[in-house]
């Protein structure tokens, strides 16, 4: 996919968007969004299934040593201070997909890892743990990202090696954003509803806003690329062909005219799978709107939906560089 603040095409702009960002734009510490909010001592001893545990300096329910995959979990505490088992039916920010055992790998004398470790140990590990709870239908694309409850430093040295793995939902900021349902059965596909506006960070696309204030992208359509395509995967440009004249539909049906995005100075735009979100058996793309600047140079922010009166900016949208605290529940709906 074209980086998020670069300008958009008429064309397309692939799914994955937002894991990239997140990667690019604040790095491996929010990717580990619960680890780093959620390691817990052990109470003196090896970590242990319904052990003692705190997170901070807060005592850990111990659910979260109990949690086994498929448990749904969610809190609304910053420190998740409150985190606690539900129902996946429920609104939740985690759920479990099993663990991993790292002494193999880190004797008694290891040193603790450091951030940048923990995300290639969470990726080494967690991902092959969440792909076979998955059923091997894991998108590497889609909505969900792999994520991974570890030891403390005090854990550490106490033998804890337990990596609890899962799936959560980031933003584009890393902000969790609740999962409704059970994640194995669930389409895994990286849309956003229709009337969705994607804020805007400089010129990056940012997490879901109100579209009366400036944002970077405004979602005008839905399309299933199965019904299309009900054989095996269709290459890029099949899909382009297709979407180019579909989302112009879409875009104009929810716009109020085919020609009104333009007349607004916006530019139609769509998403496109890839293989293996194919093969995991995504299916669902976005047709979108967006401008860019004047010197091409990045997004534009857009204040006002599409429906009525839209201002386009000609200048990039102010940065915000105040970090994300871990671990913080988005207000936001995704």
């Amino acid at each position: 996919m074209a980086a998020p603040d670069s300008p958009p095409k008429p064309r397309r702009k692939k799914p994955h968007t937002r894991l990239v960002m997140i990667s690019a734009a604040i790095g491996a510490l929010l990717i580990l969004v619960v680890s780093a909010v959620l390691n817990w001592p052990t109470g003196g001893g090896p970590s242990s299934i319904g052990g003692p545990g705190k997170i901070g300096s807060a005592p850990a329910p111990e659910v979260v040593f109990e949690a086994a995959a498929g448990d749904c979990l969610n809190w609304t505490e910053p420190d998740a201070a409150d985190i606690r088992k539900v129902t996946c039916n429920e609104p939740h920010l985690f759920q479990v997909t099993g663990s991993a055992e790292l002494g193999s790998e880190f004797g008694p004398g290891a040193s603790f890892p450091n951030t940048e470790q923990w995300q290639q140990l969470k990726q080494q590990h967690c991902t092959e743990v969440s792909k076979q709870f998955l059923s091997n239908r894991f998108d590497p694309k889609g909505r969900f990202s792999v994520g991974a409850f570890t030891p403390s430093e005090e854990g550490w040295g106490n033998a804890d090696r337990k990596l609890h793995c899962g799936i959560q939902q980031p933003g584009p900021s890393g902000k969790l954003y609740p999962i409704t349902g059970n994640a194995a059965n669930m389409d895994q596909s990286n849309v956003y509803p229709v009337g969705r506006c994607l804020g805007i960070n400089g010129t990056a696309v940012w997490d879901p806003v109100d579209c009366a204030q400036p944002h970077a992208v405004e979602i005008t359509g839905l399309v299933d690329l199965g019904e299309q395509f009900p054989g095996g995967y269709p290459e890029e440009k099949p899909q382009d062909d297709f979407l180019a004249t579909r989302c112009e539909e879409l875009t104009g049906q929810y716009a109020g005219g085919p020609t009104v995005a333009k007349d607004k100075g916006l530019i139609v735009y769509w998403d496109t799978l890839a293989p293996e979100s194919w093969e995991a058996g995504s299916r669902q793309v976005n047709c979108k709107v967006s401008a860019q600047l004047p010197d091409g140079s990045g997004l534009a922010p857009v204040t006002g939906g599409v429906k009525g009166p839209v201002q386009v900016g000609k200048e990039p949208a102010q940065k915000d560089t105040a970090p994300i605290e871990p671990g913080v529940p988005a207000t936001e709906p995704r």
